[in-house]
Formats: structure tokens, C-alpha cells, sequence
């Protein structure tokens, strides 16, 4: 299975949940620029806030020391950003609080682990030694600093240590510790990530903690892990062979999704403030019923085409995920986001289909996302069939699987499909109108939002568009979207930055559940889709990973050819 091209994207409705009900204080600067800038570097201050942290166990301190406040952002500066504003660190406060409070809690964590490990560092001298493993670099605050500005970046400054008998009992080995997220400012080195533990001597950690770190290793390289990495993912797959020999939705419900209790136990283990227990349970009761729908279709597959494997011998080959994201706090398997999870099955029956094809083979069920929490993996969306023993389905059923594998995959609607009929609404005039208005002309589609960091960039290049493609006079719509809840939110922000040289128009009701981002199966933003005069789509995904200029001249000279040879 492929993953889309969005890894810098605001993430589906459901992650986008999670994130933005008890995650989205986690919030980091976006590099708009990374360049190597040497190793020359002095992180002793960073290392006495991690000595004083084990010894003190004053998990507050550490974090007021480590985190950015606004006095940095503000010594960082620019006074010629692209976007004008009277207060431009207006918005800041909030994000410098959530980060605190993420640095705070990663602390917490890697306390919490050393107290299960028996572990008192109040004791003995600790000796920290600095080891960076990897290059210094430069970053951009976008909205702070102007289009050459940046500062110093580490992605992670690596710090061992071992201890004296007084601390502990001897140890094979060192203590390792990593700080992640390394901004330089006037005032020092602060951390927008957190601290973690990365190693402990071989005599120390049990075969749990070892485990846990593994995974988090892989999270941090957004790599993927399987049922060795990780037995939970088999424990996953096991609830899920239950659902599919049984084909029943209930089972699936209760053993293999996510449940509001498990939410519920992320909003407080946050510790700051986010929705009542109503306003979550309202959001998850409408994600439930939403991907019920999908488990049930799921089901319907199998009774249409006869699949019952009740008595079937069913193995599993493989449970996977092929890329993981941390959502929770550093130091955490709480929180981890898999994407594109599949459970690989051996199935041997003496049963067969109803076109009287045998059942046995290969199967392979898959989900877009998984979320780890204390002990289990969860689905989060889209439970689906990959991939039946061929000849089990007919062309239709597995023409609409191949369809939805597509867009399972790839977050968007595949190339040469027409596209549905949506309507939104102008922001100049709050007109109703349809995409078919614009049949006749090449339109570039873009899914985003104002609270999408990286929707920003993506937008102000489309304004450039027409300046430097003349040509393109009416044969061509650029329609950015807004999936916003408020209309006037959207005018606002797009006023403010000038943004008039799109035909700008928002979705209507619904957000995520809003008609158009339904319909082309939006499932992160920024999104883009190319669709030809004819109304099929040409290409689609994320704006960095197409050259929409080269895309749009491309068809405007095919269609010249077109008319030219087919008078």
C-alpha cells in the first residue's frame, strides 16, 4: 500500500479530532526553510534543566526554562513579514501556553518511567554528557520572521549519563536522554517538543520499556511497525478476525474500535483544559455513526458475495502499519497515530463463494487509521477490504473496491473520474453556485481551511498564479474552498491578506462533514484537484507535490489541439 503526499498536512476528521479537542496546544514552528548550519553548538544550559529535572523532579521549572515564551518569539521579529498585523504575536500566547504544557508533560513521562523502574535520581552526582548525532540546522517561523529570515534548529540533542551506587544499583551501561525540537533564540536553546528517554543500561529497563522505546523510535522517523514491533497490532488483529469470521458489526464496535471512554481518558490525562465530557461525546457519537456505516458496508461485501468464514482456519501473516505519527506526549505510546494499518490472513475452507469460487487464500483488511492507547490498538476510520481471493467478487463489487482502495490510500478520488456536483457559496456576494458553472474551463480545486498552518503557504502561491501564466485569462478557475465553520472567518483572513486573486468561495455547513468534502472524499487539507473542461479529474493531492502551473498549460494546450485537429 502507498500513503498519500500529505505528511505536512492537518489530518483527517478523525485525527484532526483527537488533535484538535485535547492535542492541538502540541503545537511546532513550520520549516519554511532548512539549511545545515554547522555543530558548533553549546547546549550546557539545556543539559543543567535536564540534571536539575532528574534530581528535583520540578517538572513545571523545567518546562518554564526549556519553553518558548513570547519575549523570544518577540526578539525574533521581523518587521517586514508578508502579513501586515498591528499585534503579530497576537495568536502566540495560546501556542507558547500549549507548548509549555507539552514540554511539561513529556517531562512528566520520563519520570514516571524512572519511578517504575525504581529509579532515584535525588541521589549520587550525575555527570551529563552532550552528544549531538545530528546536524545543526535553520528554521522559519512563518508569520514571525520574514521570507530570509530563521534561526538555529536540532532536531534532537542526544545527553548521556551513568550513575554512582548511592543513586541506584550498579549499571551495565549508560542512561540516554533525548531533548527534540530545538529552536535558538537571543535568550538560549528552547525545546517545543520535550524530553524523552532514549536508552537505559541493559540491566535496567524490562522487556515492556524496551518495547515502548522501540516504537517511539520508529514514531519519531514517521517509519511503520508490524506485530513483532509491537504485539498489541496482533492483539488487534485477533479482535478483528473475530469480526470478520462472525460478520458482525457489533463485535467489531466493541473489540476493535475506539470508544469515548478512551478519549475521554486522553482529554484528562492532558491535564489542561479542553471540551466537557458532553461536547466530546457529541462529536464521537456523529464519528461513530459515520464509520458504523463503513463497518457495515464491510460486513455487506462478505454476504453478497457469499464469503463465510465461521469455521475457516484463519492465520495471520502480518498485522502492520506503514507510517506512525505521535499525537500524545513525548516519551508516550499513548497517542501514537498509525496510518494505513493492514492484517494480512491465510484462510483455509471447504467453503465457497456464490459464484462457486473457493474461499480460500489470501485476504487482507485494512483501516486508513489506528490510535494506540495503554495496552491496545484501536481503528479510528474506514475499516475496508484490501484485497479477496480473486474471482470472489464480481466486476462490479471489485471494481468498487479498487475504487475505495484508492481513495483509502491516496486521500483523494482517482484520476479520470468525473467529478460529483457540489455547491458553495462566493465570498464576494454569498452566491450559491454549482462546480458544473464552470464546466468549459480548467479548474484547480483546493481544498483548505484558516486554521490550516500548512494550507497558508499553499494559498498565497496560488494568488501568483495568474501573474505569471497571462495566458490563462477565463479558460481558467482557481477555486480555493474553505471548509471553515464561519464565512466571515474565512472573508476576514482572506481580506487580510489580500488573497483576491482566486475565486474564493467556503463549503457551507459542516466542516469536514460538509458536502463538497465529502463528496471528493477530503481527508486532509490543504487538497488539491485538477479537473479538465470536461469536469474529469486530472490530478489530486497535496499542492507541494504538483506543479499546477505545468498542469493547467498542459491541458489548455491539449485542448487547443483538440479544437484544432477536431473542428
Amino acid at each position: 500500500m502507498k500513503t498519500s503526499t500529505t505528511s505536512h498536512s492537518i489530518p483527517n476528521r478523525a485525527a484532526y479530532f483527537l488533535a484538535a479537542l485535547f492535542l492541538c496546544a502540541f503545537v511546532s514552528p513550520t520549516p519554511a526553510a532548512v539549511t545545515d548550519a554547522g555543530t558548533n553548538e553549546d547546549f550546557s544550559a539545556v543539559s543543567n534543566s535536564v540534571v536539575k529535572l532528574l534530581q528535583s523532579r520540578d517538572t513545571a521549572q523545567f518546562a518554564k526554562e526549556l519553553t518558548p515564551t513570547i519575549e523570544d518569539l518577540r526578539a525574533i521579529l521581523s518587521t517586514n513579514t508578508a502579513v501586515k498585523d498591528a499585534d503579530p504575536l497576537k495568536g502566540f500566547q495560546s501556542m507558547c501556553e500549549g507548548n509549555r504544557q507539552k514540554v511539561e508533560s513529556s517531562a512528566k513521562v520520563l519520570l514516571a518511567q524512572a519511578e517504575t523502574l525504581h529509579l532515584d535520581f535525588s541521589k549520587g552526582k550525575i555527570q551529563m554528557h552532550i552528544k549531538t548525532s545530528k546536524p545543526l540546522n535553520t528554521m522559519q517561523w512563518s508569520g514571525l520572521q520574514a521570507r530570509l529570515g530563521s534561526v538555529p534548529y536540532a532536531e534532537e540533542v542526544e545527553m548521556e549519563f551513568n550513575l554512582d551506587s548511592e543513586a541506584t544499583s550498579s549499571t551495565n551501561g549508560n542512561f540516554k536522554i533525548g531533548v527534540r525540537g530545538l529552536n535558538k533564540f537571543p535568550g538560549g536553546w528552547r525545546t517545543y517538543e520535550g524530553v524523552q528517554w532514549l536508552a537505559f543500561p541493559s540491566n535496567i529497563a524490562d522487556a515492556k520499556t524496551l518495547c515502548e522505546m522501540a516504537i517511539l523510535d520508529k514514531a519519531l522517523a514517521y517509519k511503520g511497525i508490524t506485530g513483532q514491533d509491537d504485539p498489541a497490532l496482533l492483539k488487534l488483529g485477533e479482535a478483528l478476525v473475530h469480526f470478520i469470521r462472525e460478520r458482525d458489526a457489533g463485535i467489531f464496535k466493541t473489540e476493535a474500535y475506539v470508544t469515548g471512554d478512551l478519549y475521554w481518558t486522553l482529554v484528562q490525562q492532558s491535564r489542561r483544559k479542553g471540551p466537557s465530557r458532553q461536547e466530546m461525546d457529541n462529536h464521537f457519537n456523529a464519528q461513530a455513526q459515520e464509520q458504523m456505516v463503513i463497518v457495515r458496508s464491510t460486513v455487506q461485501t462478505m454476504e453478497d458475495a457469499g464469503i463465510d468464514l465461521k469455521n475457516a482456519d484463519i492465520q495471520i501473516k502480518e498485522a502492520a502499519v506503514e507510517r506512525m505519527q505521535a499525537q500524545g506526549p513525548p516519551g508516550s505510546v499513548v497517542g501514537l497515530m498509525g496510518s494505513q494499518f493492514t492484517l494480512k490472513l491465510a484462510v483455509k475452507t471447504e467453503g465457497k463463494s456464490k459464484n462457486g469460487t473457493a474461499l480460500s487464500g489470501d485476504y487482507i483488511l485494512a483501516a486508513n487509521q489506528i490510535m494506540r492507547f495503554a495496552d491496545d490498538w484501536k481503528v479510528i476510520e474506514n475499516i475496508h477490504w484490501y484485497q479477496l481471493p480473486a474471482g470472489i467478487l464480481d466486476a462490479k463489487a471489485a471494481a468498487k473496491m479498487e475504487f475505495e482502495n484508492y481513495v483509502a490510500e491516496y486521500g483523494t478520488l482517482p484520476p479520470r473520474t468525473t467529478v460529483p456536483e457540489i455547491e458553495f457559496i462566493t465570498l464576494d456576494g454569498e452566491k450559491k453556485m454549482k462546480l458544473s458553472d464552470l464546466r468549459g474551463k480548467v479548474v484547480v480545486l483546493d481544498f483548505w481551511a484558516t486554521w490550516c498552518g500548512p494550507c497558508q503557504e499553499p494559498m498565497a502561491q496560488l494568488q501568483t498564479l495568474r501573474q505569471t501564466h497571462p495566458g490563462w485569462q477565463d479558460k481558467v478557475a482557481i477555486v480555493p474552498l474553505s471548509i471553515d465553520d464561519i464565512l466571515k472567518e474565512v472573508r476576514d483572513h482572506v481580506d487580510k491578506r489580500g488573497w483576491t486573486n482566486t475565486f474564493n468561495v467556503w463549503a457551507g455547513d459542516g466542516g469536514w462533514q460538509s458536502k463538497p468534502a465529502t463528496a471528493f472524499r477530503v481527508h486532509g487539507v490543504p487538497t488539491t484537484y485538477i479537473i479538465d473542461g470536461q469536469g474529469q479529474i486530472i490530478k489530486a493531492g497535496h499542492p507541494a507535490a504538483m506543479d499546477i502551473g505545468k498542469e493547467v498549460d498542459t491541458l489548455l494546450t491539449q485542448a487547443k489541439l483538440g479544437t484544432q485537429s477536431n473542428p
